[in-house]
């Protein structure tokens, strides 16, 4: 399959756009907000991280081995954060000069990979991290717990990244609906005219 860096050279080398300039300039501009969208949502997703961070920095800064916890599990949603990030800042940075029809799948199909991102090997070692580190937290208070209270916190941070999945997974349906979803069936309208024109 051919790399996308060079569907994307097709695309803006093809000799007769069938999409107008009016077209591709407002579908550039469609993607442009997508992406300074994306990039505030994840700007405020890491400034959250942060400041919980540095609370958990003053609250546990005498129980190194809390601390330590803390640190794998915010470094790990960081991680997550990062990469979903530079996903979305290349999506918004396509360039629809000329139309290309194996570039728009190819959009198409990266838009549609945004309905559900927690398939990523990036999503996994984040939750692994962010299990790891809530379990160092919690193993750092078991000392000074009883065996049911030990039980429960163990219950309750081995509870808590299934219930952060399903939260994410609510809030990026939501976010895919209104952000990805009418790009795509811009992209499908102009597929469909260069089809057409094709026959």
């Amino acid at each position: 399959m051919a790399q996308f860096e060079e569907l994307q050279q097709l695309w803006q080398h093809q000799p007769e756009p069938i999409v107008s300039s009016l077209d591709a300039a407002a579908l550039t501009h469609a993607f442009r907000r997508y992406g300074r969208r994306h990039d505030l949502i994840n700007l405020g997703k890491v400034i959250l991280i942060a400041c919980q961070l540095i609370f958990l920095v003053a609250q546990l800064r005498h129980r190194p081995l809390a601390l330590f916890g803390a640190c794998i599990a915010d470094a790990s949603a960081v991680l997550f954060v990062i990469s979903d990030w530079r996903t979305g800042r290349a999506i918004a940075r396509l360039n629809f000069a000329a139309p290309s029809m194996d570039f728009l799948r190819s959009a198409i199909a990266r838009l549609e990979a945004q309905r559900n991102p927690f398939r990523s090997r990036q999503f996994f070692l984040a939750v692994g991290g962010v299990w790891v580190g809530s379990n160092v937290m919690v193993a750092s208070d078991w000392p000074r717990l009883p065996l049911s209270g030990a039980l429960t916190s163990l219950a309750l941070t081995t509870a808590a990244p299934f219930a952060a999945y399903a939260l994410g997974r609510w809030i990026r349906g939501k976010r895919f609906a209104k952000e990805c979803l009418p790009l795509i069936l811009r992209l499908e309208r102009v597929l469909q005219t260069m089809e057409d024109d094709r026959l």
